[in-house]
């Protein structure tokens, strides 16, 4: 069983010691709580949860503001080699943990905190000096007092900046009223000082806003005289942009030495909020709390351990509404476990479903290694896999973990290939010593699925074994497409479709390997001249089983099998009219659907062979044009093999990696998973930068 068999766990406590069960249940990490429908308020619970959310939220400020990404990216792994080390983290109870955190966070982020605030202070001065000196460019030679401009006593008096063209009509709507121009630097802009009687202030103002122009006004902390305020800003802006810079590099300084001492508290913190959060609202009365939740039935000892101070009880789950609810937890063996992100993608498994992961972890390395046979490319791909997984972290590691058993799948098919970088193994100098000698008895592995010429029978073959490894896969999917229904039980779809639609499969596969084995002759195979032996079959059943024979036999299964089908889906659309079906499309969906869609999924997998002959071919050209170039003797035969094989790797990695997943998803998952069960969620999840050590009491 790959799927944690559950049970349910409960505590019943005094409210007050609500924050001590909390505690035991981080110590504990597997508990899923259930949530129940409860008002009543824990303040010891809420008053630390008030305490965590402030340190998170006052530390994610400074994280974010220093923008150090949550995890360590893959370039920097990988051309810098940057690894944080998780920090062990010693506590008793999440009170002393929030108050640790309350203790250290000042050391840590009080300076940071405050180069940020005085970069911030910095940049929104030089944008308000660079708006103003944007202002100041059309007049910074004015050599204009205005500081007494104005509405005075008897006089109105105040400078515009206009457009050259505006000046003239300006003029005209204001006749009588006395107006000064002043030519600026910019030809199509001019400043104007109109003094006018007290009385033609507003119709001075209401022209000139009219021509979208406003007094110009100079900050009242700046000189009056535009000339001198413009240098001055300018002087200003040059200060502000040395102090920017002085403090970018104090940050990136900062940044560098305490990254990994804020993430760990950035994390802890974090942690504490959650874990409160998830467990702050217990169900029961007012002074008594009830937490419940479910727990791995393996662990039932330990949980019972740790809350042993109160009432604690676990018992199978019964109620319908539980087990309908419940979350799937994957219980796989620890190197199965990397290949849980294929499945996670598809959704996690619902009660009974069976987990697709340990399928993925047969055939995904078989598939990839296979269409990316090479030893070599393997070999680097492996190497790369392990750089991500020993030094990333959380998913990457994962998928680290993923790349490396891919190419090491790639390595092992290379020998098989009998290739690496695309020379033949057994013609290099090392190998060939090797395989002469105490690696004699094996040798005959090497090169045993060879496509490196690329002739019809290597290209035959391997496409043979494509379809071969096809046929287990579509058969596995069917199988527990039938085992899912008759749990279910649906067991007339399940002999009315899904098991004549294995059989079906199944004549049509044999009827494909019958007409190879009889070299094509398609139209008389089913005649007794044809006494040759089918490919697969003949080994698996005898050597009665002949051409002719089998054929007869496959074409009355799958007449056999489209007749139980077809009665089948038309007794289901009698007992469902609602559906609109009828007689005519279930012939039809059968005769043409069903039967097309068992050729073209098995063909899907001849896609195994193809891209292995493309990796073969394309290895065949660099290779040959690198010899072409003077082999290792020449500068640019060796650009051409390094840059080739690497160019390779990329394109060919990522391909192969897609249609091994599109093999999984599209072929095999369609059949009969369907997922989108609740995931487990442990109290603590899982962590990055921080080992939890609980102190024993």
């Amino acid at each position: 069983m790959v799927v944690a068999e559950l049970k349910l766990g409960s505590i019943i406590l005094p409210r007050s010691e609500s924050p001590h069960a909390v505690s035991r249940l981080a110590e504990f990490e597997w508990f899923h709580k259930i949530e129940t429908e409860n008002d009543i308020v824990t303040p010891e619970i809420d008053d630390l949860l008030l305490r965590a959310q402030k340190s998170y939220q006052t530390i994610d400020d400074v994280v974010k503001g220093l923008q150090i990404p949550p995890q360590v990216g893959l370039m920097e792994i990988l051309f810098k080699g940057t690894v944080i080390k998780k920090k062990q983290y010693e506590l008793d109870e999440i009170q002393t943990m929030i108050a640790s955190i309350e203790q250290k966070s000042p050391h840590t982020i009080d300076k940071p905190a405050k180069l940020l605030e005085d970069a911030a202070a910095t940049r929104k001065s030089i944008d308000e000096y660079s708006t103003i000196k944007e202002t100041f460019d059309v007049v910074k030679k004015l050599s204009v007092d205005i500081e007494g401009l104005g509405l005075m006593k008897y006089f109105y008096t105040n400078l515009f900046v206009i457009g050259s063209d505006k000046f003239a009509e300006i003029s005209r709507s204001l006749e009588g009223i006395t107006i000064y121009r002043y030519e600026l630097e910019t030809k199509d802009k001019v400043a104007v000082i109109v003094i006018a009687d007290v009385a033609d202030a507003d119709k001075v103002l209401k022209v000139f806003r009219a021509f979208n122009s406003n007094p110009f006004i100079i900050p009242h902390e700046l000189p009056q005289i535009p000339s001198h305020a413009y240098s001055l800003i300018v002087s200003k802006l040059g200060e502000l942009t040395q102090k920017q810079k002085k403090l970018e590099a104090e940050i990136l300084v900062t940044k560098k030495s305490i990254r990994g001492d804020i993430l760990s508290l950035h994390e802890n913190a974090f942690l504490a909020k959650e874990i409160l959060e998830t467990l702050r609202k217990p169900g029961g009365t007012k002074r008594f709390a009830v937490i419940q939740g479910y727990i791995p039935k393996k662990m039932e000892g330990k949980f019972k351990d740790v809350t042993k101070q109160w009432m604690s009880i676990t018992e199978d789950i019964r109620d319908p509404k539980m087990l309908q609810n419940r979350p799937t937890l994957f219980d796989n063996k620890r190197w199965i476990r990397t290949f849980e992100v294929i499945t996670k993608s598809q959704g996690i498994p619902k009660r009974g479903e069976a987990d697709p992961t340990p399928m993925i972890a047969l055939m995904w390395p078989i598939f990839y290694g296979i269409m990316f046979a090479d030893l070599g490319h393997g070999l680097l791909l492996m190497g790369f896999g392990l750089i991500f997984k020993l030094k990333g972290q959380g998913t990457l590691s994962r998928w680290g973990m993923l790349i490396a058993i891919s190419g090491a799948a790639a390595a092992v098919s290379g020998v098989g290939a009998g290739e690496m970088f695309g020379f033949h193994i057994d013609q290099l100098e090392p190998f060939e010593k090797i395989l002469e000698g105490p690696l004699h008895p094996i040798s005959w592995l090497v090169g045993i699925i060879t496509v490196a010429e690329l002739t019809f029978d290597q290209v035959i073959t391997i496409l043979k074994v494509s379809i071969f490894l096809g046929i287990i896969h579509l058969v596995w999917a069917f199988i527990l497409r039938i085992k899912k229904l008759h749990r279910e039980g649906h067991k007339m779809v399940m002999f009315t479709e899904a098991i004549p639609n294995l059989t079906l499969y199944g004549g049509i596969v044999v009827v494909m390997m019958c007409a190879i084995g009889s070299g094509y002759d398609v139209t008389n195979m089913y005649s007794r001249v044809h006494t040759e032996a089918v490919p697969w079959v003949t080994i698996f059943l005898g050597d009665w089983a002949q051409v002719w024979i089998i054929t007869r036999i496959s074409i009355i299964v799958v007449i056999a099998s489209m007749a139980v089908m077809m009665v089948g889906g038309i007794l289901h659309t009698k007992h469902h009219p609602e559906e609109g079906g009828s007689a005519a499309n279930v012939v039809m969906e059968v005769f043409l659907g069903k039967t097309v869609e068992c050729l073209s999924h098995t063909i899907s997998y001849a896609r195994i062979g193809i891209m292995l002959l493309v990796h073969a071919a394309l290895l065949l050209t660099v290779n040959n044009s690198f010899a072409s170039m003077g082999g290792f003797s020449s500068p640019a035969g060796i650009a051409m093999i390094v840059g080739g094989n690497i160019g390779i790797m990329m394109i060919e990695g990522l391909i192969v990696y897609i249609q091994s997943l599109r093999l999984h998803l599209y072929e095999f998952f369609t059949k009969w998973y369907d997922g989108g069960a609740q995931p487990f969620k442990q109290v603590v999840p899982e962590l990055l930068y921080n080992q939890l050590i609980w102190k024993k009491k």
